[in-house]
């Protein structure tokens, strides 16, 4: 269990939010700092943990004394755990707050000593690409466009001021994802396929463990849909999904399994066998066992059965919703 008391709490914590600890059990003691309450926030809901997340998080919109930073980026936290289980409507809310009062103080506008995205100005950037994100969820692409626009300039202002200081790339990396989900929201697949690899690279050179997986998931996505091959493509995905289990990550066990069993269905009988030992060796990472697209679907289910659990009554409502996707609909 992480002390947050601790001298090196700080460095624990950070592994578990954006570094290479991301299954870390962890608890916050009385006295630790409003940003080290956020990492361990942070890492509660990428462990789809969503009420513990929830308890640290919006005591930190509210508390005297918060750091604006703090409290902007406890706003685009709660929106994104509301995205997460499919609430994107829900998370808009958050995500317009985030922006209020990230907006709302001068501050510095490089991220000069600032390399997991934790100040003033990637709490701007976040909350922007939130709102894409929010925007690609409910059907709005020219919004979507208009938000990720107005965050590359942030971030290329910022660039240009920085003295030679290296941009956070965590932000990045999620302007990076809503590019490719844009893209693949409106039928240019193709245009999908360099953002999700960009993605994927500067998080391998962040070191955040969860935010590799999440990359390795958009790219074989982005990949398949644009024409890749689709064996391949649920390899990956089957890899991911595995990776992320193991390492407690369940809110991107559930899509990797949908993504996979979506794809499974739409492989051609003559490409199955030509491919049938590749095949076969992903089928065999679900529960150990050969499987198939329904086996995959079931995986997702259960795993979001598990986050319902771990959820708030707002959560679980949402969480219906994600149901429902996984039982009806494909993620492609």
């Amino acid at each position: 269990m992480i002390d947050l008391l601790r001298a090196d709490a700080p460095s624990e914590a950070l592994a578990a939010a954006f570094g290479a600890e991301p299954g870390a059990p962890l608890r916050v003691r009385p006295g630790a700092r409003a940003v080290e309450r956020w990492y361990v926030a942070v890492a509660l809901g990428g462990q789809g943990r969503y009420a513990a997340a929830a308890a640290v998080l919006e005591p930190l919109l509210v508390r005297p004394g918060v750091p604006v930073a703090v409290a902007a980026h406890a706003a685009v936290t709660l929106a994104s755990h509301r995205r997460q289980l499919g609430g994107h409507a829900a998370a808009r809310r958050y995500d317009a707050l985030g922006l209020r009062l990230a907006c709302s103080v001068p501050g510095d506008e490089t991220f000069a000593a600032d390399p997991h995205g934790s100040g003033l100005l990637a709490a701007r950037v976040d909350a922007l690409v939130g709102l894409a994100a929010d925007a690609v969820g409910t059907s709005a692409p020219d919004t979507a466009r208009r938000m990720l626009d107005a965050a590359q300039r942030a971030l290329v202002a910022a660039a240009g001021d920085a003295d030679g200081a290296r941009p956070s790339w965590r932000p990045t990396v999620r302007l990076e994802w809503v590019r490719a989900e844009l893209a693949l929201a409106r039928g240019d697949a193709a245009a999908a396929v360099g953002p999700a690899r960009r993605a994927l690279e500067l998080a391998c050179g962040g070191g955040s463990a969860r935010h590799v997986v999440k990359s390795r998931i958009v790219l074989a996505v982005a990949a398949a849909a644009a024409g890749g091959d689709p064996v391949a493509a649920v390899t990956e995905l089957d890899a991911a999904a595995d990776e992320a289990l193991r390492q407690e990550m369940l809110p991107l066990v559930w899509p990797a399994r949908l993504a996979a069993a979506d794809l499974l269905g739409r492989i051609p009988e003559t490409a199955r066998n030509a491919n049938d030992g590749a095949l076969a060796m992903s089928q065999e990472s679900v529960s150990g066992q050969v499987s198939d697209a329904a086996r995959r679907r079931h995986a997702a289910l259960a795993t979001l059965s598990v986050i319902e659990r771990r959820c708030h009554p707002v959560g679980r409502r949402l969480v219906g919703v994600a149901t429902g996707v996984a039982a009806q609909r494909p993620v492609m």
